[in-house]
């Protein structure tokens, strides 16, 4: 290995080799030779040492800036494992770096020092080994933050919560501010010496690493990225990093990023989305569905009025009825996805009564199972029963259910259960092949069907973090204590109850 003149052991004045000339007998036996007088002036400055070191890791020579960069004695590194110095999480790239067949060897680890924790160094192990000591040569030098910036600036870092990273001219981190600790989990330094592109999500690494490594190359780009880095807990953080160059006088690096985690902005601009995205489905809803029942109205109007007849009119007020399902029903549509309003506690069977009281039918006969506590937005699980009565309502009417009097009857059945509540029918059902689709917006299979109120049940029930199920042939459902659950459309909730909801929550069951 040719050192570097900045080497501190490069000097004339000293060679390393004939430091005493009194050999003694070392603790593996092998004979070595004397360390240079430990008293001798140190460069308080020094960021690196030389060491020789044997292939087993015993260090055979160490350098008179080793107290500099460890704050130990020469004398203590002599003669020891050098792997015994090393973080253990560290010690397999060095042992591998001083083997006889390593590929690469430099390796960038943790050193002990004297105070009891570990700076970060980047080892250089010579390829040749040098005979006159047994071993290789290797240099270490420091990286970490202690050599990187003054004490007056790292107060401020220390404070601070955005992340402040240093990269050097191969896009190796050089340096990461304490705050890296609060905001991904990362033990401060922890990543000196790595790639930072390699926690960058693989959805956003290929954008990531073009405009990272332009901005390397172009001192006059800045960018500003917004991507996904993994966390300590595997988990993804939305980070927001604008880039500066250093000036080519600057010995810290290459790269100054500053990162901010934008997680919180992003969720917000995320629901916004999902906001707009429903109020344009609201929009071409509005302009396709309204438009056929309105030619309805109009032809029947200018029917009435050619004829003189009024049956027309009564088939412009059946459209006009259909609008107006049609109108809140949409609306109700447009109003989800903003989460839902302060929730308060209330019975289950309070707030089903007053939906079937509006959506409910002469022919038709609710039955109230188990009744329970509820924790959540009244008003919009309100809407939830009333669109599932109507629902099954609307479906069993002129499906055969015969009182005895020629009238269509329909038994719809509301109980809890352990898991939340169910709401069942003895109507007709849900075809096998319909089953998968009957939450999906615009899914109907009659004709006058608007497809979307089991649509808005779905949203209102996950807007709760519930979960909603249709349940078919085989779904094991508790009967409650008025009878046996009817096998038509049954719909299962599936939520917390109050003792496993945190306080905040909305749950079923308390």
């Amino acid at each position: 290995m040719t050192l570097r003149p900045t080497d501190p052991a490069s000097s004339p004045a000293r060679d390393p080799r004939t430091d005493g000339d009194r050999t003694d007998g070392n603790r593996r036996g092998r004979p070595r030779k004397r360390p240079a007088d430990d008293s001798a002036p140190v460069d308080a400055g020094a960021d690196r040492f030389v060491a020789a070191v044997a292939v087993d890791g015993e260090v055979l020579f160490a350098g008179p800036s080793v107290p500099a960069v460890l704050g130990i004695a020469r004398d203590a590194l002599l003669g020891d494992d050098l792997l015994e110095h090393v973080h253990p999480n560290d010690r397999d790239p060095v042992s591998d770096a001083l083997s006889a067949v390593a590929r690469d060897r430099t390796v960038t680890h943790r050193l002990r020092h004297a105070s009891g924790g570990f700076v970060w160094v980047e080892s250089t192990v010579d390829e040749a080994f040098a005979p006159e000591f047994g071993g290789r040569v290797v240099t270490a030098r420091r990286v970490d933050a202690d050599r990187t910036f003054p004490e007056r600036f790292r107060e401020f870092l220390e404070y601070g919560t955005d992340i402040v990273t240093v990269v050097d001219a191969d896009g190796r981190v050089r340096y990461e501010s304490p705050s890296v600790e609060e905001v991904l989990g990362y033990e401060q330094g922890s990543m000196v010496g790595r790639s930072p592109l390699g926690y960058v999500h693989p959805d956003d690494r290929e954008r990531v690493t073009e405009r990272f490594y332009r901005a390397l190359n172009d001192p006059d780009a800045a960018p500003t990225l917004e991507y996904r880095y993994r966390t300590a807990d595997g988990d993804w953080a939305w980070l927001e990093s604008q880039t500066r160059s250093l000036p080519a006088d600057v010995a810290v690096g290459r790269l100054l990023i500053n990162s901010r985690d934008v997680s919180d902005r992003k969720e917000r601009e995320r629901r916004l989305t999902d906001r707009n995205e429903r109020l344009d489905r609201f929009a071409s809803i509005v302009s396709h569905d309204l438009r056929n029942p309105l030619s309805v109205i109009r032809a029947s109007m200018e029917m009435a009025r050619l004829k003189d007849d009024t049956e027309p009119l009564e088939r412009g007020e059946r459209a006009a009825d259909r609008i107006d399902q049609l109108v809140s029903e949409l609306l109700t549509l447009a109003r989800q996805g903003s989460g839902i309003d302060e929730p308060t506690e209330f019975d289950l069977a309070g707030v089903v009564r007053e939906a079937w009281g509006t959506a409910g039918s002469e022919d038709a006969t609710l039955v109230l199972g188990e009744d329970a506590r509820v924790r959540g937005d009244r008003g919009r699980l309100r809407q939830a029963f009333e669109n599932l009565f109507r629902n099954a309502v609307e479906h069993a009417a002129g499906d055969g259910h015969d009182r005895g009097d020629g009238v269509d009857s329909l038994t719809v059945v509301v109980s809890a259960t352990d898991e939340g509540f169910v709401v069942a029918d003895d109507g007709p059902g849900v075809a096998p092949e319909h089953r998968e689709d009957v939450f999906a917006p615009g899914f109907t299979t009659r004709e006058d069907g608007t497809g979307y109120g089991l649509d808005i049940v779905r949203e209102i029930v996950e807007s709760h973090g519930w979960e909603i199920d249709l349940c078919g042939d085989g779904c094991d459902v508790a009967s409650p204590p008025t009878g046996s659950v009817p096998d038509g459309a049954r719909f299962v909730v599936r939520a917390p109850d109050s003792g496993a909801a945190d306080g905040t929550e909305p749950w079923i069951g308390g």
